[in-house]
Formats: structure tokens, sequence, C-alpha cells
């Protein structure tokens, strides 16, 4: 696997045993882990979020970059609220663990979304991509488990032969095509509206070979029906977007709102 982050350092906070000093004694708290991103800046995210909360009932939000330490949380917590992608909600069903979906993030008016192959259109079909590196924007496993949907058991077989290019957000994945650094992309369909807007001409130059099932954006889950103070900070995270800095703080995430599940 190639990677392609800019190297930041990470405080203790969020990966050791200091954390779980810091927070034993605090109200409700947000977990948040999204393999389908690579957030290159946890402080500034934690940093965002807690002032926000804070002011808005004493409430904290925690972000992980490892799957593993924010499933332990969840093993270990019964209440809090955790924001994760559909994906790796639907992982932890299959493994008993009871989340239920309480909201469901929205970008432009839409919860839902679906992944697109991308590539140049000297590529026709799928059966090319052997021995070729695809680029895509978050966990690696997460990007194989979209490959593989998409390319379907008739060619499943290709994954063994491709390599997976790591980078930073959809926008870099699409780019990378266009520099040649990869032969295909994974990206949202927003990834591929966006480049359409800054670079006309490269985005005349793909084609899409292919479709993911559509699926959720950003999930807010509980692990069981919410008591008081987690029914409050739910509201409270419904309503971020009515603020400039709520707002704002949403966009960290890639997502404008959410909307309660009926």
């Amino acid at each position: 696997m190639k990677r392609i982050l800019p190297v930041f350092f990470i405080f203790s906070v969020f990966i050791t045993g200091s954390y779980w000093s810091a927070y034993s004694n605090v109200g409700s708290t947000i977990y948040f882990y999204n393999p389908e991103t690579n957030i290159n800046n946890f402080a500034t995210l934690k940093t965002a979020f807690d002032t926000y909360l804070v002011n808005h009932g004493g409430y904290y939000f925690q972000p992980f970059d490892s799957r593993e330490n924010f499933e332990a949380v969840i093993k270990e917590k019964k209440g809090d609220i955790y924001l994760l992608s559909s994906w790796h909600l639907k992982a932890l069903q299959q493994k008993n663990v009871p989340l239920k979906i309480a909201l469901v993030g929205t970008s432009k008016g839409n919860t839902m979304q679906r992944k697109v192959l991308s590539t140049k259109k000297d590529i026709a079909d799928v059966s090319m991509l052997k021995n070729t590196v695809v680029a895509g924007a978050g966990s690696e496993e997460y990007i194989h488990s979209v490959l593989k949907q998409i390319l379907g058991k008739e060619q499943e077989a290709l994954l063994k032969d491709i390599k997976i290019l790591i980078v930073p957000k959809d926008i870099d994945a699409i780019m990378a095509v266009g520099f040649g650094m990869a032969s295909a992309a994974i990206s949202a369909e927003s990834g591929l509206d966006k480049l359409a807007m800054i670079n006309p001409n490269q985005f005349r130059e793909l084609h899409s070979l292919g479709f993911s099932e559509k699926d959720y954006l950003l999930v807010a889950a509980t692990l069981k029906k919410p008591e008081r103070q987690e029914a409050e900070l739910l509201e409270v995270l419904r309503k971020m977007s009515e603020a400039d800095a709520g707002g704002e703080n949403l966009k960290l995430l890639g997502i404008d709102g959410w909307r309660a599940m009926q």
C-alpha cells in the first residue's frame, strides 16, 4: 500500500490511556471515527467541537484515528453518541454490536451517496485494471471493500493485482489519475462534481467504470434508547447547522447538517 499523507504529531490524549482518566468524570461524549476519510489534524477537529459542545451543554468530542481503539470504546461504554460511517456501522452490527442510527448526516439535502470508480477513457473496462494503482481517501480496508462491490464476483480476482494509493480527500484521488499517479480513483459522486468545477478539462478526460450501492453519509448512533442526557446531546447535534460555528464544524466532517431517523 502506498500512502500520501502529511505527518502530524497526535497528542497522547487521542491514543493512550491519558484519554480515559481525562474523560472519566464528564458528561456525555461524542466519539468519532470514519474510515471513509483521512483527517489530518485531529487537534483542530477536537478543539473546534469541544469549544462548541462545552458551550451547548457541557459535552465533549473525542476523535479516533484507530478503528481498534474506537471499537474498544464502544465495547466498554453503555451510553454516549458514536459518529461513524454507515459501512462501519453495518460491520459492527454483523458482530452483534447493537448500534442504532439516531441521526444521518446531510450534504446539499442528500442523506445518501454512492462511490464511483473513475478512469481515463483509454481504460475501457474493469478487466484492464490488473496490475494498476487505484487511488482513494479512507482506510485501505474500506477502499478494498468498495472496489470489491463495484467489480462484482466476475472480476473479484483482480483485487489481488491492484495496489491502493491512500490520499487525503476524494478530489486528491481523482486528480491523481489526471497526474498519472494512479490509473483509477474511488470517490463520491460529489468529488467528480467538484472536479468538473475546478478543472473541467481533466473532468472531460475521465469516465466511470462502475458504481457502488447507495449508502448513508456519516451517521450518529447509540447503543440503546437514549437517556435524557444523550437525547439532549443528539438535539444539540441536530441543530448545529443553525449556528455559524456549528455549520463550520460540520464541514470538517464532510456534511452540512443532520436529519433525524424516523
